[in-house]
């Protein structure tokens, strides 16, 4: 995609650039979820080991 000032793209180049940035913020919050979620059930692990 060509980089533009936003001054100067139609609403449809806009729409579309959001749609794109949209796609990629959805992609890392999955991503980092899935990586919460991991850390989580490893903390949750621990908590349930006996101790000595």
């Amino acid at each position: 995609m060509e980089r533009k000032p936003f001054e100067s793209m139609s609403v449809e180049e806009l729409w579309q650039l959001h749609a794109v940035v949209n796609d990629i913020l959805a992609v890392r919050l999955a991503v980092k979820k899935q990586e919460l979620e991991r850390r989580l059930g490893l903390l949750n692990r621990e908590d349930k080991t006996p101790r000595s």
